[in-house]
């Protein structure tokens, strides 16, 4: 019988198992047919298993030194994202203002183009025409109020610091009252009004709140961190609004976020590139949704700010100046002279006639006398400016298109009228 198979067998467990027991004699093969493996063999294959045990047993589930357990995320990379200044809504409640969220910045050298020859710094020169009348229809409100919009219902509605006004299209007005009304009494701080994605106006108010305002009269006011000054609606279904130093953004339900902007804002405007668009002291500025913010400086000052219907966004100068400013949404700015400027943000806006339509104010130096007319100005999409005077008026606020093709305004006059004034565009 072979017996080379078992004796190696028992050989390698009963060596490695009980290296000094002898096996029992009916386990022990004769001496003649025993094969026996070497001695250090043995040895080295006995610390090899022992080696193999300890490994397996340090990385089994529970064994070794580490302890944590990993999982991994369901549906791979977890995305957070941070809500900043939610702010509750309760009427004439002053909130705690929202954090301030971060601000990218760039500048980009001013790509001036022109019409007409121009002398280099200097805006392209039109010629000077008398200016043409006007033919008004006025609506005393008894209030100095700013700004004007059409509001989504058909009516204009304007808003003067103390009330907000709803001037029907043949002239009925009906005042909503500010509870409680701002101490600054009239006039406050120039307030923006506009139409907002909703279907009500929205409203910047001095004392750091943005009103709302539906079209049966109920407001709402939200607290911000700071007093806002022009509001347009955004692309991204949210109010866009200056404040001095920073541009805000509220979205329909009160949230509100804001982006520091240097060194001061004055009038928005959405852009055609979806984007805003805005005024600053020294430059004009285009900022995404996000909060991207590029810098285009400028020769001279700018105000306000409105969307032309060729796309363009369009700006009146600082009072003082005499230029308007056509500014493409890839950035290409072309200035041309004769309207004269304003300190409101709220004296520009696109007409119903394909141009855009401007105020002189009364701080242009030098100022006017009472009952003098100030100047109303058209500027075509080439540039043309065509200036007109309308019945006697020493201050000029706000300009907006209104129903059935006409444009109104807000101002008051030498004779003791203070409201809005609405006209037809001239064909001419």
């Amino acid at each position: 019988m072979n017996h080379e198979p078992f004796d190696e067998h028992l050989s390698w467990e009963l060596r490695a198992l009980v290296a000094d027991a002898d096996p029992p004699p009916t386990l022990r093969p004769a001496a003649s047919s025993r094969r026996v493996m070497p001695r250090p063999f043995i040895l080295i294959g006995s610390v090899a298993a022992a080696v193999a045990v300890i490994a397996a047993l340090l990385v089994a589930p529970g064994g070794g030194g580490d302890h944590r357990q990993h999982v991994a995320a369901e549906g791979g990379t977890t995305t957070s994202t941070t809500e900043n200044g939610v702010i509750v809504p309760v009427p004439g409640d002053q909130s705690t203002p929202s954090s301030v969220a971060p601000t990218t910045t760039t500048t980009e050298p001013r790509r001036s183009t022109t019409t007409l020859p121009v002398i280099h710094g200097r805006p392209t020169t039109t010629s000077s025409v008398p200016p043409k009348p006007l033919s008004m229809t006025r609506y005393s409100l008894d209030g100095w109020y700013w700004a004007i919009t059409e509001g989504g219902d058909g009516n204009m509605w304007a808003i003067d610091g103390l009330d907000v006004a709803r001037i029907s299209p043949n002239g009925q007005v009906t005042k909503f009252a500010l509870n409680p009304p701002p101490k600054c009494g009239p006039p406050c701080i120039e307030e923006g009004i506009t139409a907002g994605p909703d279907g009500n106006v929205w409203f910047t108010e001095d004392g750091n709140k943005i009103g709302r305002i539906t079209p049966s009269g109920q407001i709402t006011e939200f607290a911000t961190p700071a007093s806002g000054r022009a509001i347009t609606t955004g692309p991204d279904g949210a109010l866009w609004f200056t404040a001095g130093p920073q541009v805000g953004r509220i979205t329909t339900a009160g949230s509100v976020t804001m982006f520091p902007v240097p060194p001061t804002a004055s009038g928005i405007a959405r852009g055609s590139d979806g984007n805003l668009w805005f005024a600053a002291t020294n430059y004009i500025g285009r900022m995404t949704p996000a909060g991207v913010l590029t810098q285009y400086p400028m020769q001279h000052p700018y105000q306000g700010a409105t969307l032309g219907s060729d796309g363009n966004v369009w700006f009146q100068s600082d009072s003082g100046g005499d230029t308007v400013a056509r500014v493409s949404p890839s950035g290409d700015v072309t200035e041309f002279s004769g309207a004269r400027g304003s300190q409101w943000a709220s004296a520009i806006a696109g007409g119903p006639d394909g141009n855009v339509w401007c105020l002189q104010d009364f701080h242009e130096a030098p100022a006017p006398p009472p009952s003098t007319s100030l100047g109303v100005f058209r500027a075509d999409r080439s540039g043309k400016v065509t200036a007109f005077t309308h019945e006697p008026a020493d201050q000029q606020f706000g300009i907006a298109s209104g129903p059935g093709g006409t444009l109104w305004v807000t101002f008051t006059a030498g004779d003791g009228f203070s409201g809005v004034a609405k006209f037809s565009p001239p064909t001419s």
